[in-house]
Order: structure tokens, then sequence, then C-alpha cells
């Protein structure tokens, strides 16, 4: 059996959850202790708007809604320590300390003021601080996300970047200007490309290759009494009559950068014409003595059958007059063509005082617009190199294939140990120009022919081609390289927004974090208020508050 002293020892365990209920179940405080707690509310309300908030920088921290026993214990003992002298003949305090010190009495009389840490503890632990804690992981995980985010946009970045250069570098490029970078990349690389597939072409091992071809197709494939046709003949037409070299804009894409370069330029190209068309004097004259039209003045009366002008009309009256007026000649006037003057001149020296550089078609059909053309323009087109039309190398590509076609077959069959006897017998009828290639030889020209075939299929090969020939295509391309480079510049602006979301999360993160803490030492000092007053109440036995508050507690001194 336990004597006085075990069980005074014995703690108290009391669930901070029902704080209060257990309180007031013991009479610890009074039932009312909530009304009692507005009349205080009330006084501290009043006492601290006329508080001396430049006496203790602790003053200016404070607020109305915040104040609690503890606060209103802390600024009594302030008061008391700055204005000693604040007392009066009976040893009270006046003035500000004495509106704190009836607060602090009024919190001590019954003990309400554990009903009210027995509140805040409760609001705390279960609202305030998770709260605060969730904020806080928010804003973490936003920063993260934010980092992760801007890692990404850096790395597009540095992509984007990096492929508008592969592309400027592989176009030779600088990225600044791209259009005319493009034609003039085109204009000056073109050439050279030419001239290396014209001497590709023009080697001996392609012209043997034409010789062998040419005289195996006449051997094996040629009646005797037959003239043999030709083959490869655009390639032989291309070695015979070397095209030129010549590189130049076509004319629609000449206009077309013409047009963005000069906007204004057609405008005031339309207005001089329109005032040059002003001053043409057409020479036209319609007098009336010379043409008569018979036109004559008609004169209508009223036949009295209420239609005015008009009259009832039978049908067999019209077919009588139609059949009679069809038996008449017709009567033809006399009108000489020669009396009609036709003197119309289009010659006029204000418009040909143009200039030379251009020129004016005249509208054609139902057409009232006047076309503006720039001869200079399109007479460089005619020295243009052959080159670069389409079908001209089509059809060189398509000799290249077919004489490649040939020398891989003549090479497997002169490689083949199947039918390597079977060639002998064959090659020893042939005539000598086909006996004289042997399969090392034919392997150089395949080399050749295939290098001619890669220069000319190349893909930087075509597209500067089709730069200067399509203007649709250089289009889709500058637009293509821009997008690129703007999709750099646009992931970089993206990265100032979320430097300005970063700066409003750390601010967020940096106002949570203290009112997380706050309400962390705020709480332990309530528990360890009450746990203390509570002790006394019970002569000396130890209390314990306990429930989840414990644990958040020691997180929170753990963090």
């Amino acid at each position: 059996m336990q004597n006085q002293d075990e069980i005074r020892n014995l703690p108290i365990d009391i669930a901070y959850a029902r704080l209060g209920e257990w309180l007031v179940d013991r009479k610890r405080i009074p039932v009312d202790w909530r009304k009692r707690m507005a009349a205080v509310r009330a006084k501290i309300a009043a006492s601290f708007a006329s508080l001396p908030k430049d006496i203790d920088p602790f003053f200016q921290a404070l607020d109305n809604e915040g104040i609690g026993y503890l606060e209103a214990k802390q600024i009594y003992e302030i008061l008391v320590k700055s204005t000693p002298e604040s007392r009066n003949l009976f040893g009270r305090l006046s003035g500000a300390a004495g509106d704190w010190e009836t607060i602090v009495r009024a919190y001590d009389k019954d003990h309400i003021f554990l009903g009210e840490a027995a509140q805040i503890m409760v609001q705390n632990v279960n609202y305030e601080i998770p709260y605060q804690k969730k904020q806080v992981n928010k804003s973490q995980q936003q920063l993260a996300e934010l980092e992760r985010r801007e890692a990404d946009i850096k790395r597009n970045a540095a992509l984007s970047a990096a492929k508008f250069s592969e592309a400027c570098q592989e176009l030779g490029l600088q990225g600044n200007n791209v259009r005319s970078e493009l034609l003039e990349t085109a204009v000056t690389s073109l050439p050279s490309t030419f001239s290396q597939i014209l001497e590709l072409l023009n080697t001996d091992s392609v012209s043997k290759a034409i010789e062998f071809y040419s005289t195996f197709v006449k051997d094996a494939h040629t009646d005797k009494d037959k003239t043999p046709g030709s083959v490869l003949s655009s390639l032989i037409y291309v070695r015979e009559n070397r095209p030129s070299l010549n590189v130049s804009v076509s004319s629609e894409v000449s206009d077309a950068v013409n047009v963005q370069v000069c906007p204004d330029e057609p405008a005031l190209i339309t207005e001089e014409v329109d005032f040059a068309a002003e001053n043409i004097d057409w020479d036209i004259t319609m007098e009336s003595s010379q043409i008569d039209w018979d036109i004559g003045t008609v004169e209508t009366e009223d036949n009295g059958n209420g239609l005015g002008p008009y009259e009832i009309v039978n049908a067999s009256d019209i077919e009588t007059h139609q059949i009679s007026d069809s038996t008449e000649e017709p009567i033809i006037p006399d009108v000489s063509v020669s009396e009609i003057s036709w003197d119309i001149s289009v010659h006029n020296p204000q418009i040909d005082g143009l200039g030379d550089t251009e020129s004016l078609v005249a509208p054609t059909g139902s057409d009232s617009t006047f076309h503006y053309s720039n001869p200079e323009a399109i007479g460089s087109n005619y020295d243009r190199s052959q080159l670069l039309e389409t079908d001209y190398r089509n059809k060189i590509l398509d000799d290249l294939f077919e004489a490649k076609a040939f020398l891989n077959q003549r090479f497997l069959e002169l490689t083949n140990e199947e039918t390597l006897s079977l060639q002998h017998q064959v090659q020893a009828v042939a005539p000598f120009v086909l006996q004289q290639y042997s399969p090392e030889a034919i392997q150089t020209m395949l080399s050749d022919i295939s290098q001619a075939i890669s220069k000319l299929s190349d893909r930087k090969t075509r597209d500067l081609i089709m730069i200067l020939n399509s203007k649709r295509f250089l289009d889709r391309l500058v637009s293509t390289l821009e997008e690129k480079k703007h999709h750099e510049v646009k992931l970089k602006e993206g990265l100032k927004d979320i430097y300005n979301k970063r700066v409003e999360l750390q601010n967020s993160l940096s106002s949570s974090w203290p009112k997380q803490e706050a309400a962390l030492v705020k709480t332990r000092e309530l528990k360890r208020l009450c746990e203390s007053t509570l002790s006394k109440l019970f002569d000396g036995r130890p209390v314990n508050i306990i429930g989840e508050i414990n644990t958040m507690l020691s997180s929170g001194l753990n963090v």
C-alpha cells in the first residue's frame, strides 16, 4: 500500500485537448471564464491604444489580437521598470502601468489565464502550427520544382542554341540576317560546287565508263545492219557543252526580296504610271455631225384605253407584222468608215522617260493593272547555270545511275567465281575495248561516278539551289531557323518569370518560418506555465500535459 509521500509524487497526466474541460470539471477555473475573458480582452484593447510604444521595441512588435496572459505580464513588468515613479499616494500604480496591472490581476483571479492557455494550445497544435508547416513544405516543394524547371529551361535553351548554331554552321551562316546570308551563301558557294561536279564528270574514268558502256551496247544489243542508238546522251552533252557557272537569284525570289527591302517602291511606281496615264492625249472626238445615230423624239399619245402610251397588241398582228418586215430589204445606214478618225496614239514622252531599267506591260483582256518588271534582273537570269534547273540535273543523274548500274553488274560478273570461266569465253570473242577493262579499272570508274552522284544529290547542294529558285522554300527555311533562334530567346525570357516566382516563394518562406517558430515557442511556454501552476494547485504534485503537443514541440525543437 502506497503512503502519502508516494501518492504525492505520482504525476498527474492531462490530455492537452481536454485540458479546458478538465479544469472546469475540477473547479480550478470558473464555468463562465470565457465571459470574464471577453471583459479582459476589452480592457486590453483599450489599454493597448494608449500604450507608449516608444518605451521598448517589444511594444512595436505587438498586435492587439496576439496579446495574452504572458504578453500582458511582460508589458506590465516593462512599464514598472521604465516608470517606477508612477505610483499614487496609496502605493498603487497609475497611468499605463496601472491599467496593465489591473489586466494581469484580472487574469490571475480564479486562474482564468489557464482557460485561455488551454484554448491557445489546442488552437496552435491543431490548426496554427500544422498550417504554417504545410505552407513551409509547400513553398519548399515549389522552390524545388522551380529549380527543376529552371534547369530544364536552361538545358532546352542551350539545346536550341546548339541546334541553331549547328544549322547555321551547316549552311555557312553567321545567324545575324538569315535571309540575306542564305542568298549570299548560295550565290558564293554553288559555283565552286558546280565546278567540282563538272571536274568529276570530265575525268578519264568517266570517259572510259561512257566508252565501255557504249561499246558494250553496240556489241551486245545492236544488229549489224542497224545504227547503234545513243546512250548516256545527257552525260555526253554536259561533257561536250560545259554549262555556265553563273549563279544568280531567280526572278521569283528576287522580286520577293525587293518587296521586303523596299516595300514602298511599288506604290511610287503606280503613282508615276497613273500620273503619266492622266497626261496621255488619246485624240478621240465624237462630233454629232459626222455620225448620225438615227435617234429621234418619240411622241406618245393616249389611246383612251387607260394604259397611256402602251397599247394592247394581238399575237396575230405581231406575226403578220414580222412576216411583212422580213420580206423588205434591210436598210443599212450609209456610213463610211473613212469618216471616223481612229487617230489614237499611245506614244508619250512621259512614259518613255521612265528609264530603260523599268518597263510597263500593257494590260490584256479585262486586266486594268499595269505590271512593273525589272529587265536587268530578268536579263541576268538568261545566263544562269543550267545546273540550277531540276530537269537538267535529273537527266544527268539518270545517266550516272544507268552507268553505275551497268558497271556494278559487270563488276559482279567479272568477280563471281561461278561464272568466271563463262566470262573468259565471252571476253575472248568480244571487241578489244571490252577486253581491256579489269575489275580494278571498273572499280575506279564506279568510285568516280559515285562521287559525282553524291555531289549532285547532296542535301546541302539541293537546299542551296532551292534557296535561289523557290521563294516558298526560302521562306520556310528562314522561318525554321528563326523559330529555333526565337525559341531560345523565349526560353530565356521564361527564366525571368521563374526568378520572380522564386523571390515570391522565398519571401513567403521567410515570413512563414518566424510565424511557425513563434507559435511553437508560445505553445511551449504556455504548456510550462500550465504545468507549473497546476502543480502548485495540487500541493506540488508533478503535472504533465500529454498528447500530440509533445510530439509537435519535440519535432519543432529538432528543426
